[in-house]
C-alpha cells in the first residue's frame, strides 16, 4: 500500500536481517509504513546514528533483532507527509523534528506528542542530530542536576553527541566548563564550543586536573554516559555536595563506589531514568527554545546518503569524529 500523500509503493530504508559485521548492512525498499490514530508519517529529510545502532546490528550489549528487517535509528527531521486521524497539532507539509523510531529510512513515524515544529532558520541536517542525544544532555543538566550560573560543570567525552551538547548547554546557563576528549583536535573543538579547559581522558589524570583547575575544591556537577572506565574519576572529582548524573554507559556499566566518600562528601548520585512522552515532551520544548535563541548548536560530525549506511557505521565504532553523525535518506 501507497503512502496517503504521494502515493510511492515502498520506503527505502537501510536495514540489516541478522547480526554481525557491516557485511550484514542492506539500503532497499521496504513496505511504507502507515500512521495509526495519534502517529505522523514524515518525510525524513535528515536522521543520526546513535552508538546503540551499531550496538544492534553487532548483537552486543544484550540487543537482539525485533523485526524481521531491523532498520536503525530514532531521531526524525523532515516534512510531515500525512497524520492519523487523532492528530491536530501537526499537518501535512509542516517542517518538524521528531523522536520516533525505524528513522534510517525515507519515511518513518513518530508520535504526534513527540513531534515538534522545525526552529526557524535550523537546517534538516541540524534537526535530524538533535533529539536522542540534545534531549539526554538537556534532561541530565537542568532537569535532574539543576545546574546553577556560576557552578563548575564537568562534562565527560566532548566529542560525542551528548558531550557537544552538555558543554554548550552548561555554557549557556552561565556555568564554568570542564570537558575531556581524546584527541588535541577534539580538545580544541570542546574550547570552540564553549569549554574552558579539556582534558586528555586517555593520558591525564581527570581528578588532578579537575583539582588543579579548581584550587582543590573539585566541581559542581558531572556529566557522564561514558560509564566504567570514567566513573571512578568522576566521583572524585566531584567538590562537596557535588552531583553526579548519568544518561549513558557506552564504555561500561559495573564502576566500584567508596561509599565512605558519598557520606562524607554528601554526593548524590542519579540518572536520567526513562521519561515518559510528555516528560520527553518537555524536554524538547526546552531545548528546541535553546536551539531557536541559538544558545546551542547541534554539532555534525558529518552526513552520509542512506546507500552509504556502512560507512556511517565504520565512523561511529572509530569514535573518530567530534559531534552527530547524519544520514540524509
Amino acid at each position: 500500500m501507497g503512502c496517503p500523500a504521494c502515493g510511492c509503493a515502498d520506503v527505502r530504508a537501510a536495514y540489516h536481517e541478522a547480526q554481525g559485521g557491516l557485511e550484514v548492512l542492506r539500503v532497499g525498499e521496504l513496505p511504507d509504513p502507515e500512521p495509526g490514530p495519534g502517529d505522523v508519517l514524515i518525510r525524513v529529510r535528515a536522521t543520526s546514528m546513535d552508538r546503540v545502532d551499531v550496538y544492534w546490528r553487532e548483537g552486543s550489549h544484550g540487543m537482539r533483532l525485533r523485526w524481521p528487517q531491523h532498520v536503525g535509528g530514532r531521531d526524525i527531521a523532515g516534512v510531515v507527509e500525512a497524520v492519523g486521524e487523532q492528530v491536530e497539532a501537526v499537518a501535512a507539509g509542516d517542517r518538524v523534528v521528531a523522536s520516533g523510531e525505524r528513522t534510517h529510512a525515507t519515511l518513518a513515524l513518530a508520535p504526534a506528542d513527540l513531534t515538534f515544529p522545525l526552529p526557524d532558520g535550523i537546517s534538516f541536517e541540524a534537526g535530524g542530530a538533535t533529539p536522542t542525544a540534545g534531549r539526554s544532555a538537556h534532561q541530565a543538566l537542568i532537569e535532574k542536576a539543576q545546574i546553577q550560573s556560576g557552578e563548575i560543570v564537568l562534562v565527560m567525552a566532548a566529542g560525542s553527541g551528548v558531550g557537544s551538547f552538555g558543554v554548550q548547554i552548561a555554557r549557556a546557563l552561565g556555568c564554568r566548563v570542564i570537558t575531556t576528549a581524546g584527541t588535541a583536535e577534539k580538545r580544541s573543538k570542546a574550547v570552540e564550543l564553549g569549554a574552558d579547559l579539556a582534558i586528555d581522558h586517555y593520558n591525564d589524570d581527570i581528578v588532578t586536573a579537575v583539582r588543579d583547575a579548581t584550587d582543590g575544591r573539585g566541581v559542581d556537577v558531572v556529566l557522564d554516559h561514558v560509564g566504567t572506565p570514567v566513573f571512578a574519576a568522576a566521583v572524585r572529582s566531584l567538590a562537596p555536595e557535588g552531583r553526579f548524573v548519568t544518561c549513558g554507559v557506552t564504555a561500561g556499566h559495573l564502576g566500584e563506589l567508596h561509599l565512605g566518600q558519598l557520606f562524607v562528601k554528601g554526593v548524590t548520585l542519579m540518572g536520567v531514568g526513562r521519561p515518559d512522552n510528555q516528560r520527553i515532551a518537555a524536554t524538547m520544548r526546552g531545548l528546541l527554545a535553546m536551539i531557536g535563541r541559538g544558545q546551542v548548536t547541534p554539532v555534525i560530525a558529518a552526513a552520509f546518503p542512506l546507500e552509504e549506511i556502512a560507512e556511517a557505521h565504520r565512523l561511529m565504532e572509530s569514535s573518530r569524529f567530534f559531534g552527530k553523525i547524519v544520514l540524509t535518506p
